[in-house]
């Protein structure tokens, strides 16, 4: 009896392994490659990732929650500058997000997303080096 739970088991692994890897190929299909996103000041696309996650949502006729599911959710991983300091504040408008940062010399610096209304990001920091800054114009 333990040697067919143990097969079971297996195949069971098998199968979600090989059906995860289907899904995920499938659904990368539909989503913008990283040199299709013009636009954005401040930020570097980087890959898309999937976010899995469970949530419980709504009632059931008792009036209790119903159990959690399984959510995907595909984003943009969207690199900022570690540089450019704490974000302060996001204003936009109808299409656009532009995120407020300043660091620790009191320099304010935006980053733009020009289709936030479109496109699902997560805005991650990214270690820089070598900071230069010139007068380009006087």
């Amino acid at each position: 009896m333990k040697k067919i739970w143990i097969q079971g088991s297996l195949t069971g692994l098998l199968f979600g392994t090989i059906s995860g890897i289907m899904v995920a190929w499938l659904a990368a299909g539909g989503v913008a490659v990283s040199a299709d996103y013009p636009g954005l000041v401040g930020l570097w696309e980087s890959e898309i990732i999937a976010e899995t996650y469970d949530i419980s949502i709504g009632l059931d006729a008792l009036g209790k929650p119903k159990p959690a599911r399984g959510h995907v959710e595909q984003r943009i991983l969207l690199l900022l500058p570690q540089h450019y300091g704490n974000l302060v504040t996001i204003t936009g408008n109808g299409t656009s997000a532009i995120m407020w940062y300043q660091d620790g010399m009191g320099v304010i610096r935006n980053a733009i997303i020009p289709d936030a209304n479109q496109q699902a990001v997560r805005v991650q920091l990214q270690n820089t080096s070598k900071l230069k800054q010139d007068v380009v114009r006087n």
